[in-house]
């Protein structure tokens, strides 16, 4: 088996499980009240109702992409064809979120 160094598990737990679960569950608890939050420049903008629910599919894409780049891919989880169909959804749920975000706005 392959020795992985120290930074890349440190990286993995950190950004690869740490931060996408923290997003996923911000994210699932604003929209048990109907909510998400788009995160701009300088601003923040708060969608209520059924764009609430199509902007935070930005936040779920954005956490797959996080645990596929971190995770998946330091650790061989997936197979190879496995690992880019996984990455594929996460970019078009990440587009699809945030052509919601701009176009809601």
């Amino acid at each position: 088996m392959n020795r992985i160094p120290l930074f890349k598990k440190v990286e993995a737990l950190a950004l690869g499980i740490t931060v996408p679960v923290l997003l996923i569950g911000y994210t699932i608890f604003l929209l048990l009240t109907n909510e998400a939050v788009f995160w701009g420049r300088s601003s923040t903008a708060v969608y209520h109702g059924i764009s609430a629910y199509l902007v935070s599919l930005l936040w779920f894409g954005v956490s797959g992409l996080l645990v596929g780049h971190f995770c998946l891919r330091t650790y061989h989880l997936l197979r190879r064809s496995s690992h880019k169909v996984f990455m594929w959804v996460s970019a078009i749920l990440s587009s699809v979120g945030l052509v919601s975000a701009i176009v809601l706005a």
